[in-house]
């Protein structure tokens, strides 16, 4: 006992010692903290994929399309090549036969449709090597900001656009490994003869049933626009997981829903900067909601560059508008190209938008509100539905909002809505600026966003509802919508599904007659 007690005398002591002494700051790994050479890596990899971007815009996926109509004429040339037999014709003898090395018309097409598959491999390498520098700035980039305190990885969004990333790269090397397994083929084929023929049929029919099969593969997936290189270059690699529906600043909530995180976390950094050069009594979020309505009022021709700045002047200082529009990252282009994007993705907004514009007035029908629906006519995926509703009463009054269909999930939404009345301007000497006039009534409307998910094929009907809260109807709508894939992408699924039947039955050919043969003995 004595012991036991000397031994914890000793461990107080040693305690009381210690407690004036600081730890030591713990130790943080050298990887996680960014530094010039990591900052150096990003921009070699950004200057590497912008050359390949512009030789993909100039060739490969955009411009020349080559990725698409290189196999097709790869099979164009196979085809013919059947087509001539064993016999060569005369013009190709006396002429070309020389010129061509000394081989048959057969084989030089054959030749000819392997350098052609050649060519395509080396377009997709190309392809897949600019998505792989993509996904390395991306995942360099998330790494930064995770290290730096940010919780990136927890965004809304990111595990998407790494999903799609991923996901193009699988779709690109399948299609690229197919190809490499023809041009293979094709070259086994044509050094390994059969009999009097010029190439080996099998290895043929295998080498024609591989490229089917390639060309398929990519026809049937549709493959996101995307790079790194460029500030809004991820903006196709994102889709909005979640957005509000009530929205109080209506350009803002959905011009911000469909910003990638990447290029949010740019603008919202940069944002931080103009802060300090607001005018007083004026907000960020009053600022990016001006922003935005004024950019897409100038785009759209409505508005004078004048008139531009004007507003903006009233908002923040002078010299903070000029550098909204020469920064490196987010300039005027970056702006730009969220307006296209947004319009793109939520068009039913702009067009509401742009009808509450030309109308400019309350529709007494409707109980002296305004009130308006819309929403894509071809459902591609997820619908998104807008009901606008401006009060031009002289009190505020309580609604209610039915979103009820049978064909979408969910079947019925409701929204409890305090409409505030909204009064305009119409004093003929002293009118209002067209931007003042439009921010008044956008920013006094009651706007709903309503995500809905098809459940049917088709024709599907969308009824709003515009009740009061004792439930006497006010206004209301019906929607008829058509639910199924636009045009384009039919085309390319059934083209595609086409290749794929084609790439089966090629390779199945030689197993015919062997299964005939087996099936007759039995």
């Amino acid at each position: 006992m004595e012991e036991s007690e000397e031994v914890n005398n000793d461990l107080e002591d040693l305690a009381d010692d210690l407690s004036g002494i600081a730890p030591p700051a713990p130790s943080v790994p050298v990887s996680n903290i960014p530094n010039s050479d990591s900052s150096w890596m990003d921009d070699d990899l950004r200057s590497k994929e912008s050359s390949l971007l512009r030789i993909d815009r100039l060739l490969v996926s955009g411009g020349a399309r080559l990725v698409l109509f290189l196999p097709l004429l790869a099979v164009m040339l196979l085809g013919a090549a059947q087509s001539y037999g064993a016999n060569d014709t005369e013009w190709w003898n006396e002429t070309l036969r020389d010129a061509a090395g000394g081989l048959s018309l057969v084989k030089t097409t054959y030749v000819a449709a392997l350098l052609i598959l050649i060519a395509d491999v080396f377009l997709l390498t190309i392809l897949l090597r600019m998505m792989t520098y993509t996904r390395t700035i991306f995942h360099h980039e998330a790494d930064a900001l995770t290290s730096s305190g940010l919780t990136f990885r927890s965004t809304h969004g990111y595990a998407e656009m790494r999903a799609t990333i991923d996901g193009s790269i699988r779709q690109i090397t399948a299609t690229s490994s197919l190809i490499v397994i023809s041009s293979i083929l094709l070259a086994l084929s044509m050094g390994f003869p059969s009999g009097d023929e010029e190439v080996s049929p099998v290895l043929l029919a295998l080498s024609t049933g591989s490229l089917l099969a390639g060309h398929g593969v990519q026809l049937i997936s549709v493959r996101s626009r995307y790079n790194a290189s460029e500030p809004w270059g991820m903006l196709e690699a994102f889709s909005p997981p979640i957005h509000p529906a009530l929205l109080s600043r209506p350009f803002n909530d959905v011009i911000k829903a469909h910003i990638d995180p990447l290029l949010g976390i740019r603008i919202t950094e940069y944002l931080k900067t103009v802060r300090s050069e607001l005018m007083e009594g004026c907000t960020m979020s009053e600022l990016q909601e001006s922003l935005l309505l004024l950019l897409h009022l100038r785009r759209s021709s409505l508005i004078s560059e004048s008139e531009f700045r004007t507003k903006l002047a009233t908002m923040v200082e002078p010299t903070a508008i000029d550098g909204l529009f020469r920064h490196p990252e987010v300039g005027e282009e970056t702006w730009d190209r969220l307006l296209q994007h947004a319009r793109s993705q939520c068009k039913p907004f702009f067009r509401l938008h742009d009808r509450m514009r030309m109308r400019r007035g309350i529709s007494s029908s409707d109980g002296g509100f305004w009130f308006d629906v819309d929403m894509e006519n071809l459902v591609v995926g997820q619908a998104n539905l807008f009901a606008f509703i401006l009060n031009s009463g002289d009190e505020s009054k309580d609604l209610v909002l039915k979103v009820q269909t049978p064909d979408f999930k969910p079947n019925e939404c409701v929204y409890r809505l305090r409409s505030e009345p909204f009064k305009m301007n119409s004093d003929p000497l002293n009118p209002p600026l067209l931007s003042s006039m439009i921010q008044e009534m956008t920013n006094s409307t009651s706007i709903v966003w309503q995500s809905l998910l098809p459940s049917i094929k088709g024709e599907a009907t969308v009824t709003v509802r515009l009740e009061d809260d004792s439930g006497n109807l006010i206004s209301g709508r019906v929607l008829n919508v058509q639910v199924g894939s636009d045009l384009i992408t039919r085309t390319r699924r059934s083209v595609g599904a086409m290749f794929m039947i084609g790439a089966l039955i090629a390779i199945m050919s030689p197993l015919l007659p062997f299964a005939g043969s087996v099936l007759g003995l039995l």
